[in-house]
């Protein structure tokens, strides 16, 4: 679980990013961020990507990915949605999309 200070979780949050972001995508992972303050991050995992047991299990993943890298992210508010196909993948083919992203978004440290 993320610390709370770390966590997006209003809908107006969630909008506000939605409607400003910048968009950045791999083949499983999707980034929309917007620069801030501190360190806020929300998911997202839609019902195409599977039953509740696997759309569980990939956020699961995702946050534990984030989670490492946060004292390494500059100011940001910042979404990760999963694409469909995300619930085939294992844990480390996750972290390197996640990584990469907030690389090409200039966000780590």
């Amino acid at each position: 679980m993320l610390n709370k200070a770390h966590r997006l979780n209003k809908h107006g949050s969630f909008s506000y990013v939605y409607r400003r972001g910048k968009r950045l995508c791999e083949a499983d992972v999707a980034l929309i961020f917007t620069p801030a303050r501190s360190v806020r991050v929300g998911f997202s995992v839609s019902n195409k990507v599977g039953k509740a047991v696997v759309r569980n299990k990939v956020k699961r993943r995702l946050r534990a990915s984030v989670r490492e890298r946060i004292p390494m992210l500059s100011g940001c508010q910042a979404i990760v949605v999963a694409n469909p196909s995300s619930a085939d993948k294992d844990y480390h083919t996750l972290d390197g999309e996640i990584e990469s992203l907030f690389e090409r978004a200039g966000l780590m440290l």
